[in-house]
């Protein structure tokens, strides 16, 4: 029977020792802009909206807006 009481009460004591020490830790994601989607939104409605460029051309207009998205890139933090 000693060793049951003693048994509880350190438990008791222990979680109450580990539980001091936690503190609530936020959330962060990190956000970055999405150059594919940027780049193919760019073709579509600014660069090509009438379809009258080659596939060449829309090829290379997407890949030069994309290389310039990913070269200006900067990550964003938002708290949850």
């Amino acid at each position: 029977m000693k060793k049951l009481l003693f048994t509880a009460l350190a438990v008791v004591a222990f979680s109450g020792v580990a539980m001091a020490g936690t503190h609530e830790v936020k959330e962060m994601e990190v956000l970055s802009e999405e150059c594919y989607v940027k780049a193919a939104d760019y073709v579509d409605n600014e660069y090509d909206p009438n379809g009258t460029h080659t596939d060449a051309q829309n090829e290379a207009a997407y890949q030069g807006y994309y290389d310039a998205c990913e070269a200006n890139k900067t990550p964003r933090i938002t708290e949850n």
